[in-house]
Order: structure tokens, then C-alpha cells, then sequence
């Protein structure tokens, strides 16, 4: 049995299709979202229906609630607000009113049995935010909001970063999937994380190859804002933020 963990598409279709494709080609029993779906890429739409129809679980991230109700003062570095509205826009735009009711209705966390001895808790990035950062070097104190919102739970998954890790904390087993669709650990190939179920649990990360080239021009055909194309462009061929 397997179970694949994915997070943070961001309309990124081109990446998306090709997790999917890997995910099929590996017998995956069930596949668990974590967020960030649509907001920050240029196929929203398409990107939301095919998690509606290929995930078997689904939860809330930050740009997935972004989408819904726009991006607030203080949320993000006030130099990026203006263009990261207009992203917004853009992704609302594109979405219908049945979507962004989906989005809007999606819950925040996850738990669920891997097998009969262990469970999996999963969040968009901590059990009390969708915006809080946990980097993948911080210290280990600072997923205690992890256990304490559920000391069930052997595993522990999180999206947000774009940046995959893995480590264990007094037993307890700390997963971060990565990103499909704007990886920011300096590889341009789309992340996930399969575990595999049997009497134990097994992690495995996954990268996966894809066309960058079509993510690119997706921007260009479909009018993505203008002054977000330089940077969307950046991380698809670098897998990093500019410096």
C-alpha cells in the first residue's frame, strides 16, 4: 500500500501532470493534498479540477484561501503586494463560483491511519496557522505545535516551504513533501513524497522531470500578469527564488 503526499502546485499544470503521471506509474492506493492548489500560476482552473478528481484527500493552504478572499496587508512583504494582487485577480478570475466555494470549504488539517499502528496528521504549514514559516533548518522545538495538536500521530506532514525535508523527533517522524509546482531547494524538478505502508512506514521523495518549457509558455497563452512572468519564469528553469 502507498500513500503519496503532495503540496503546493500553484497553477502549475505542466508539473502537476507529470506528479500524477509518476504517481500512477508507482500503484499509489490513496493521494493526499496539502494545499496551495491554484493561486500563483497560470492554469488555476485546470490545476483545482484535476486535484477534485485525482486526490482522495484535500486540505486548505494559504494560497488556497488567497484565492478566495485576496491578499491582506501584512500577509506579504509590502514590495510584493501590488504584484501578488494582481496574481490574485488573476487566479479569481479564472475560477468559478462552485471552485472557490471548494476552496474556501476545504479543511485545514488531516489525520489519517497508515496502517493499524500508525497515523499520519497533516497541515498546510503548522496546526495553527497557513501562513507560518518552519523552515527546514529550524530547531525542534519549533514543531511542538505539531505534537501537541495531535500526540495520536507517528507522522507529521507539511507543504508551505518548498524546500523537502525529513527528520524524527522523539520518535515522531517530521515530513515536508516539497513543491509540484515552484520548488525553492535549487532543483527545478516537481516534489512529492510517497510512503510506503506495510507493517512499517517507509518515506520516499520523489523528483520529478517536466516540461518546463510548456509551464512557460501557459503564461503566455493565457495573459498571466505581465510583471509576474519574470519571476515565475525564474523558478520554473531554477527551482530557487532570485537573490
Amino acid at each position: 500500500m502507498r500513500t503519496a503526499l503532495l503540496s503546493d502546485v500553484h497553477g502549475n499544470e505542466a508539473a502537476l501532470d507529470a506528479v500524477l503521471e509518476d504517481i500512477q506509474s508507482n500503484r499509489v492506493s490513496a493521494i493526499v493534498m496539502l494545499g496551495d492548489i491554484s493561486y500563483r500560476g497560470p492554469k488555476p482552473s485546470e490545476c483545482l479540477e484535476k486535484v477534485r478528481t485525482h486526490c482522495d484527500y484535500v486540505i486548505k493552504g494559504n494560497a488556497d484561501e488567497w484565492a478566495v478572499r485576496g491578499i491582506h496587508a501584512g500577509e506579504v512583504p509590502a514590495e510584493a503586494i501590488e504584484l501578488m494582487r494582481a496574481e490574485q485577480t488573476f487566479t479569481a478570475g479564472h475560477l468559478s463560483e462552485d471552485q472557490r466555494a471548494y476552496l474556501h470549504h476545504l479543511p485545514s488539517s488531516l489525520e489519517l491511519p497508515l496502517s493499524n499502528k500508525r497515523q499520519l496528521y497533516a497541515v498546510h504549514a503548522t496546526p495553527e496557522s497557513l501562513f507560518t514559516v518552519i523552515p527546514k533548518h529550524a530547531e525542534d522545538e519549533a514543531f511542538q505545535a505539531f505534537g501537541s495538536a495531535n500526540p495520536r500521530a507517528d507522522y507529521y506532514a507539511y507543504g508551505h516551504i518548498h524546500d523537502p525535508h525529513y527528520r524524527r523527533i522523539n520518535g515522531k517522524s517530521i515530513i515536508n513533501t516539497g513543491s509540484v509546482g515552484l520548488p525553492f531547494d535549487g532543483s527545478p524538478e516537481a516534489s512529492y513524497v510517497l510512503l510506503d505502508r506495510d507493517d512499517d512506514v517507509h518515506v520516499q521523495f520523489r523528483r520529478v522531470p517536466y516540461d518546463i518549457n510548456r509551464a512557460v509558455q501557459d503564461l503566455s497563452d493565457t495573459g498571466y500578469p505581465a510583471e509576474a512572468v519574470p519571476l515565475l519564469r525564474y523558478i520554473y528553469e531554477n527551482g530557487s527564488r532570485p537573490v
